[in-house]
């Protein structure tokens, strides 16, 4: 193998996992740091806190590598919420079907996103910046700012419950995450989210319907905030005014850790969870160390910051790359 190919090689291998590799890193710092850590209890409550917000993240994965971004993902997991805890709690509807109708809302969620997108040729970036506050007001509107609780076993067990002495959030989450690589990666439909997201004149020319696209990938990411919100208001045992607030920041940084590009045409399923364990894992270190909370705050902004830096780094590195082998096929 050429020294340009085994550098590729290895540059390819550490962007693509950095995720795994940082994780690694200060789970190692932290074993040493506090000897709490590598406790089986402790892990296994690092991985359960972030059920939800790898579910958000993957719904942001298959957005963000289609050349798209989605603000308003949290905010529309805690409108579900609050949508599922009102059916079950005060409309008396059984849990599936209270579901099956928050899955609609999900579903119409994303639609929204997609529609004004499509319709109007408006930047992602505004249409879900704007959806992200009706949501959060639509959710203040029906709740009247009141959390409600006192939710049926059958939900709190979704949110709570174990089998086999792991969580079922944990079950859910591997599940969702699973069935969304296959389909980034085994179906056509994954290849055109891909193929729009690196070049969306390229693929409307090569016979891409690139609008429907956009409609699929906001539905696939309002589906992903409709399982978050049951696991959400499932694990808190009721549904809070304020839920999925900010989420979306946690979503980027653990999806650009992962490996996706901010640009599109790239997606890292696997790299998003690990991204969200890094995220997770940071949290439960701080606390373990009896570090002010507040500092959570700042972390996670230098974990954005890093992220982004990452991505402008290695595209750079790439180009780069590609412009040294073109040049030395054409001498």
């Amino acid at each position: 193998m050429k020294r340009e190919e085994k550098s590729a090689v290895i540059q390819n291998l550490l962007m693509g996992n950095k995720a795994l590799l940082i994780v690694i890193a200060l789970g190692v710092i932290l074993s040493i740091a506090s000897p709490a850590f590598l406790t089986s209890s402790n892990l296994l409550n690092v991985v359960r806190q972030v059920c939800v917000s790898t579910l958000l993240s993957i719904g942001f994965t298959i957005v963000l590598s289609s050349g798209n971004m989605d603000l308003s993902i949290g905010t529309l997991m805690g409108l579900c919420g609050m949508i599922l805890a009102k059916l079950v709690k005060e409309a008396g509807v059984p849990l599936p079907a209270a579901i099956l109708i928050v899955f609609g809302v999900a579903v119409f969620g994303g639609l929204l996103n997609a529609a004004i997108l499509s319709l109007f040729s408006v930047p992602a970036f505004i249409v879900t910046l704007a959806t992200q506050s009706i949501f959060k007001g639509v959710n203040y509107l029906i709740s009247d700012l009141v959390p409600v609780s006192g939710l049926p076993s059958e939900l709190l067990f979704l949110g709570q419950g174990y089998l086999f002495g792991i969580p079922m959030p944990i079950y859910i989450m591997l599940l969702v995450v699973l069935a969304v690589w296959v389909m980034m990666n085994r179906t056509k439909f994954g290849r055109y989210i891909l193929a729009v997201g690196g070049n969306a004149e390229a693929a409307r020319a090569s016979g891409i319907n690139t609008k429907r696209i956009n409609f699929g990938v906001y539905i696939c990411c309002g589906l992903c905030a409709g399982v978050a919100s049951i696991i959400m208001t499932g694990r808190v045992g009721s549904a809070q005014v304020g839920a999925g607030v900010g989420m979306e920041m946690d979503a980027i940084a653990a999806v650009v850790i992962g490996g996706t590009s901010m640009s599109g045409g790239k997606a890292n399923v696997w790299g998003t969870l690990f991204g969200c364990l890094l995220v997770g894992i940071v949290n439960n270190g701080m606390n373990l160390l009896g570090i002010n909370p507040n500092w959570q705050v700042i972390a996670k902004g230098f974990l954005i910051l890093f992220a982004v830096i990452i991505d402008v780094v290695s595209a750079r590195a790439q180009a780069k790359r590609l412009n040294r082998i073109a040049q030395m096929q054409n001498s």
